[in-house]
């Protein structure tokens, strides 16, 4: 295989010269929300073999109950709600919050 540039033009550019470092790229707040779901016991491992497994990021037991709390993003809300409506219909669906991102407040 043939290189398409010669050697000799790399070689040309000083070794101490700083690349130039952009910063133009500006971070977007994040769009995601968290859901909460309150399902019985036995039913946990059914969400979390079920495609809404993924976007599990929490659980806790409470009483005779767990719940979950889901980080989904805001466009996959319809979907999440039919998955869960058809694959645990004995789920208690909780509020949806604002996810508050930890970039967003580091950066301040």
């Amino acid at each position: 295989m043939a290189l398409t540039q010669s050697l000799d033009a790399f070689a040309s550019q000083s070794a101490g010269q700083q690349p130039t470092r952009r910063n133009n790229v500006i971070p977007f707040p994040s769009s995601r929300a968290l859901l909460d779901v309150t399902l019985p016991h036995l039913l946990l491992k059914t969400l979390l073999h079920s495609p809404l497994g993924v976007y599990v990021v929490s659980t806790e037991t409470v009483r005779e109950a767990v719940r979950v709390q889901l980080d989904i993003a805001r466009e996959d809300l319809d979907f999440t709600l039919h998955t869960l409506l058809a694959t645990l219909p004995a789920a208690t669906i909780g509020p949806l919050k604002r996810r508050i991102s930890s970039q967003s407040t580091s950066a301040r």
